[in-house]
């Protein structure tokens, strides 16, 4: 397993650097209390200056205290336990290995040089505590901060979908319907005042919806009404029934109505559609229906084809299912169906 860590911030490289002093005087201090004499307190000071290159080195660092431990057993506990400690949030496998390997052969063999009688159980619980212990903390520190790397990159990505669904809802109904007054501009072929005026005041709201999302501002939502007026003074015949929508319903009913007039914009031009929620064998139903265009618009937009396929996955998240196509008249039909109850809970 290899752990990426990230480059810290200018914040971050110093809290590192005051948590590092500290671990060298800690742990020194800890090991010179119980040093023999000038010649272990000189090793016990060695091995805490070697944790400074603990973090860029984990391995070879613990080899180093390890090796130290080695020439004075059993005075330089602390800082070992330091060293094995990085090595579990630190190194890479191989040479994590290798040094904790090294370590505990520094542990173990001044033990079987001086008991005459090996005691394998005071060993074994020694090299648990002393080697086993820290190492495993380290593991656990590493893999905590995977998961909550992992659970902030998962907060970003589902922000990144938020925003990338907020500007396609809203902009891509504004943009239909500054597409449907400029087709209508070419039609007519002569100065329309109103029309132009449709256009200017649509592409006033686009730009400062699109500011209100960049700026992560906390716009007023688009209600279904809004929709319905904005397409109606495009030309576009809307019929709509959304009596008693549940609360929790309301923003994915909202979403669906969208998608779909945008697409009548886009694909359709002024035409009729009738816009219906029903309750049909006690499960809420929304139906977005348009009649045939008289002829294909000239503003045809060459959309990606994404936008329903992305709002179906969002409707069956809150237990719905939604469906479209074109009817056997020519006209199109969007149709959401949620389970029973209501919706979201």
């Amino acid at each position: 397993m290899r752990f990426e860590v990230c480059r810290p911030s200018l914040g971050g490289r110093r809290r590192e650097l005051l948590t590092d002093v500290a671990a060298i005087v800690v742990c020194g201090g800890i090991d010179l209390i119980s040093a023999d004499g000038l010649g272990d307190a000189g090793w016990t000071i060695g091995a805490a200056g070697l944790l400074s290159m603990r973090r860029k080195f984990p391995a070879a660092a613990a080899v180093l205290v390890a090796s130290i431990d080695l020439l004075a057993p059993g005075q330089v506990f602390a800082a070992l336990f330091c060293a094995l400690y990085t090595v579990g949030t630190h190194a890479r496998v191989v040479s994590g290995s290798l040094a904790v390997v090294a370590a505990a052969a520094g542990f173990a063999i001044p033990m079987w040089a001086d008991e005459e009688e090996l005691n394998t159980i005071f060993v074994a619980s020694e090299m648990v505590l002393q080697l086993l212990l820290p190492l495993a903390i380290g593991l656990y520190v590493r893999r905590s901060r995977q998961m909550v790397e992992m659970q902030r990159d998962q907060a970003v990505a589902r922000e990144r979908s938020r925003i990338a669904r907020e500007m396609h809802d809203v902009l891509g109904h504004k943009l239909s319907l500054i597409a449907l007054h400029a087709g209508k501009l070419e039609l007519t072929g002569t100065s329309d005042t109103e029309t132009a005026q449709l256009l200017g005041g649509t592409s006033r709201a686009a730009m400062r919806d699109l500011r209100q999302i960049i700026g992560v501002l906390d716009a007023e939502p688009v209600t279904v009404a809004d929709l319905v007026e904005s397409s109606r003074r495009a030309g576009v015949r809307v019929e709509s029934a959304l009596s008693d929508v549940p609360p929790e319903l309301s923003d994915v009913v909202r979403r669906v109505v969208q998608e779909a007039l945008t697409n009548v914009h886009k694909h359709a031009g002024p035409v009729d559609v009738a816009i219906e929620f029903e309750i049909v064998q006690g499960r809420p139903r929304l139906t977005v229906r348009n009649s045939p265009p008289a002829r294909p618009p000239q503003t045809c937009g060459t959309g990606t084809g994404r936008g329903l396929t992305t709002l179906a996955a969002e409707v069956e998240r809150v237990g719905g299912e939604l469906n479209w196509g074109p009817e056997a008249a020519g006209g199109f039909v969007v149709t959401a169906v949620f389970r029973a109850g209501g919706g979201v809970r």
